[in-house]
């Protein structure tokens, strides 16, 4: 049986100290704390297709509408054949110093 001495003891417990201190900036580096009001939510979106007789769309999709390209709004709802029938609004970023995008003016 092996004896180790204090020395040894301590060393081991910083060694695991560092190791898990490592673990928890790592994992918080590589956590993803989305706080965009530019991504839209995917729940109840069954029930809200489902009454229009349309599939949600969970994917994201550029709205296309009747021939109409709006690239700065995703697709809600779709048909079966995967044409997109009801869009989420708008995006209109607002930097606070200046407007990035308002599709109001294009």
């Amino acid at each position: 049986m092996i004896i180790y001495n204090m020395d040894q003891y301590i060393l081991i417990i910083i060694f695991i100290i560092i190791i898990l201190f490592y673990i928890l900036c790592n994992n918080y580096i590589k956590y993803e704390n989305f706080s965009n009001e530019y991504l839209y939510p995917i729940k109840g979106l069954s029930e809200i297709c489902s009454k229009e007789n349309l599939y949600p769309s969970y994917m994201p999709k550029s709205c296309y509408v009747n021939g109409k390209l709006n690239s700065y709004a995703n697709c809600k709802c779709e048909d079966k054949e995967g044409n997109c029938k009801i869009c989420y609004d708008t995006i209109k970023k607002d930097t606070g110093a200046n407007i990035v995008y308002n599709a109001d003016f294009s």
